[in-house]
């Protein structure tokens, strides 16, 4: 299985693959190759299909599950290089084409995993004897199977089908139309005047983009999101108005360009389609098998966060009113004035500032350095390979021991036939199954400089450098034997981890002095103005995470809708959601429904609260990483190997529990944006009188585990009461301590084996249990300590973390009648970093456990 089978045929009718990488020649790149491709790619995997189906042998592994992976190959390949040249260098005279392979690739996909006779066979491969790579990897496959519809009738089987077509053909449509509005609603400026507070190389990138598009005067191009980065410096209200209104009007305007249509219609089918599959809403259906577990998991984590994020927009006003004698801001003068009053508050001259950011010099003494003293990666330029437009440049990525890993395609500035924002994408993914090499690529949207002019980077840009950077690393380690789980093939609410966790290396004091030199001096960035920007970081995070939160609560609400329902009254939902959350209308969403290519065209539907879900990943791991002390190779290389290497190959947090012997919690992210913890609008009366200063309070079921326990308790009339804290809590002695109360009033949760059977017995801290005596109690022949294997199959939750509550499935439950003599209980809530407080009858109520004494009389210490 070292080679892809026929693949040379599929490139043969495409293009002339270029070397080892086996990467495309882009300037080959036609509306007939196109076409001659996907047919061949698709042609391909009908005829293996085929034969797997023919096939008179039993079904194993290898001639079943892996011949359909290697099947399948050449259909993702063509995906990947036509998904490039439309997000890169789209040409009009590929249009037609370019639809064209996407409806091929979407009916050909579609055809395979609604074919019965082709799921049973695969269903049938027996997998006792596979390793526990291969073992996942048909489980996911038969997976993947029944979320496509395997298991349905022929009825809803075509209804399916219908269905997948008639969602490419929109995502398709919504991405033209927002394409063609956001080209057309580019700020169009005649006098210069207009474009004061802007630097000279923006005034002369403006200028640029008029000229390229034959025309006079200045052009402002919109990039994806709401808030355009020069409301920052654009001294002209007028201005502001005009950019931000052109950019918040996209795609709501009619005409060609309005994706309103696209928008109510893409979500009726969704709602439907999830129907048909047994589930509610899209969102149950699209976040069932993500991180998060659940819908509801996903919208409390993001609900958690509006009430901090609120306050803390109001005090960021706040002192932006009061230091200008500001009786009111308007929406377009908002990200103006928290950066005005940023600059002077830290004093940051952000003109000053760029001029410390030369972009090769980022690149080079920033990005590379930091990858190199974590990994002890390299990165060399290759001038011998072609891509789709001159500006991209390629790099040869080797390890510490000369073995070169991979090649990276960059592509930093902005133009026309570029849709907006940054992102990397995998033209050849890496596989031991296909023996190939990976290909990524990176793509920014940079203001290209004039002639002989550097191209300076402002802190946003620099974040998204190292952000962007964090994936390229994570699709160059893949170390998977299946494509499908090669790299950043992992849950959307897992994949933005790697990227934001690399975002901690721009100002870090190993790495920031080395690319922080002056453009026209070389002299390094004073330490006051390291210092000025790192604390300048956490002001305007209440508006950050607002806007960020509005879009996740949009996503999610577009999802949550049910079967039959079809809003044609776009904006007026979009109203409704925001009011009811508590958004405020002076900070629209980062996007704005119409304009939200993320989740129409861009395969993160119901998945946009992940980028939240993975920072609280990201930081809890940057605070790890510290305490190993920043650039550690040791450590690079065992995060490396253990997380970011196997891809999808293993259950990611599964691979982070491993690793660092816990889950994440929230307070690091918290810490992070600088946002209070959340605290709980009233105490029980339960509770000691003296709060305890550790407890951050509720994250309410913020993570999946929190979520279960807190249905049972809502279902049992009980308010939760999770408090997380910054530490695990594995003992009852160390619980005790944190909450302020005698170690008896700890409720611990251990699961014993019965013959291999799982018993849950929750005891007081201030004894163990006598197994012999307690087994004999209750008619058991014998009682030991399971586990852990056990403990998670049984809980679903890991030791130190356990739960009364919660679980996948009943466990028989005694209780320690010594537990009585306390007013209060303290029992895990999940995860070893949580506790909640119960009263001795609540635990009771939601355990249904049986009252015992787990000690003889007169053992008890």
């Amino acid at each position: 299985m070292s080679s892809e089978p026929n693949s040379i045929d599929v490139w043969e009718a495409f293009l002339d693959p270029q070397g080892e990488f086996s990467l495309p020649d882009f300037s080959a790149v036609t509306p007939a190759s196109l076409i001659a491709a996907v047919r061949a790619a698709t042609d391909f995997a009908r005829s293996e299909v085929e034969d797997i189906i023919a096939d008179e042998n039993d079904p194993t592994f290898v001639s079943t599950t892996v011949r359909f992976e290697s099947a399948t190959i050449p259909m993702a390949r063509i995906a990947a290089v036509v998904s490039s040249v439309e997000s890169n260098h789209f040409r009009p005279e590929l249009a037609d084409s370019v639809a064209e392979v996407w409806d091929r690739l979407s009916a050909a996909r579609t055809r395979i995993f609604l074919d019965v006779d082709l799921f049973h066979r695969i269903e049938q491969v027996p997998s006792t004897d596979l390793n526990p790579e291969d073992k996942r990897q048909q489980e996911l496959t038969v997976e993947e199977f029944v979320r496509a519809g395997a298991r349905l009738g022929a009825e809803e089987r075509d209804q399916m089908s219908t269905i997948a077509a008639e969602l490419t053909t929109l995502g398709t449509s919504f991405s033209r139309a927002l394409q063609k509005d956001t080209r057309e609603l580019a700020v169009h400026l005649d006098d210069k005047a207009q474009l004061a507070g802007l630097s000279e190389d923006q005034v002369a990138a403006a200028a640029n983009r008029a000229a390229e598009r034959g025309t006079d005067g200045y052009l402002l191009p919109l990039n994806n999101f709401t808030q355009q980065l020069v409301l920052e410096s654009l001294e002209s209200a007028a201005t502001r108005k005009q950019v931000l209104d052109n950019s918040t009007s996209r795609g709501a305007r009619g005409g060609e360009g309005d994706t309103r249509t696209q928008v109510a219609d893409t979500t009726a089918l969704r709602a439907l389609q999830a129907k048909l599959l047994g589930y509610p809403s899209y969102s149950s259906f699209a976040i069932d098998n993500q991180t998060a577990g659940g819908p509801d998991a996903a919208a409390d984590i993001v609900s958690s966060l509006i009430a901090p994020a609120n306050a803390q927009l109001a005090e960021e006003l706040a002192q932006v009113k009061d230091h200008y004698g500001l009786t009111d801001v308007a929406p377009e003068d908002v990200k103006h004035r928290l950066a005005q009053y940023r600059a002077e508050k830290f004093d940051i001259d952000a003109d000053e500032v760029a001029k410390y950011f030369e972009f090769d010099t980022v690149l080079n003494e920033g990005v590379f350095r930091a990858a190199t003293g974590l990994y002890g990666v390299t990165f060399a330029p290759r001038e011998t390979v072609s891509a789709w437009h001159e500006d991209v440049r390629t790099f040869e990525v080797t390890d510490a021991n000369e073995r070169t890993l991979g090649l990276i395609l960059l592509d930093p500035y902005s133009r026309d036939t570029k849709r907006g924002g940054a992102w990397m994408g995998e033209l050849v993914t890496s596989s031991r199954l296909t023996g190939h090499l990976p290909v990524v690529t990176l793509s920014l949207n940079l203001a290209k400089p004039g002639e002989g002019r550097p191209t300076l980077l402002n802190p946003t840009e620099l974040n998204t450098l190292f952000h962007e950077f964090g994936h390229v690393l994570h699709g160059l380690f893949a170390n998977s034997t299946y494509p499908s789980t090669a790299g950043t093939a992992v849950p959307r609410d897992y994949v933005e981890f790697p990227s934001q966790l690399n975002e901690m290396w721009r100002f870090h004091p190993q790495v920031l002095p080395h690319y922080a030199k002056h453009v026209e001096t070389g002299e390094p960035m004073p330490e006051s103005l390291v210092t000025a920007l790192i604390d300048s970081e956490k002001f305007g995070q209440g508006f950050d995470t607002t806007e960020y939160l509005a879009a996740a609560m949009l996503d999610l609400s577009w999802h949550s809708l049910e079967a039959g329902e079809h809003i044609t009254d776009v904006l007026s939902f979009e109203s409704e959601v925001l009011a009811a959350a508590g958004f405020t209308d002076l900070v629209p969403p980062r996007y704005r429904t119409t304009y939200f290519g993320h989740i129409f065209a861009s395969g993160y539907a119901a998945g946009y609260y992940s980028y939240l879900y993975s920072e609280v990943i990201a930081a809890w791991v940057s605070e790890w990483f510290e305490a190993q002390g920043g650039l550690n190779r040791e450590a690079g290389d065992a995060f490396r190997e253990a997380i970011l290497a196997p891809g999808y190959s293993i259950d990611p947090m599964s691979a982070i529990e491993r690793f660092f012997g816990t889950r994440p919690d929230v307070a690091p992210l918290l810490r992070r944006r600088g946002l209070a913890e959340p605290v709980e609008e009233s105490a029980p009366a339960e509770e000691p009188a003296e709060e305890p200063t550790e407890v951050g309070a509720a994250e309410p079921k913020g993570h999946r585990n929190h979520a279960a326990v807190s249905q049972v308790l809502e279902a049992n009339g009980i308010e939760p009461q999770i408090r997380l804290f910054t530490d695990a809590t594995p003992t009852a002695a160390s619980a005790a301590e944190k909450v302020g109360v005698e170690v008896g009033a700890i409720a611990n949760s251990l699961i014993f084996s019965a013959e291999g059977e799982p018993v849950l017995i929750m005891t007081s801290g201030r004894h163990r249990v006598d197994t012999d005596f307690v087994a004999g109690l209750i008619g058991l022949s014998s009682l030991d300590r399971a586990d852990k294997d056990l403990v998670r199959t049984a809980t679903g939750q890991v030791i130190g973390g356990v739960a009364p509550c919660g679980h996948p499935q009943p466990i028989p439950t005694y209780v320690d009648v010594a537990l009585k003599d306390y007013p209060v209980l303290w029992a895990a809530a999940g995860t070893p970093n949580s506790m909640m407080p119960l009263t001795y009858e609540q635990l009771l109520a939601i355990t249904g456990g049986k009252e015992i004494t787990v000690v003889e009389e007169g053992a008890e210490a």
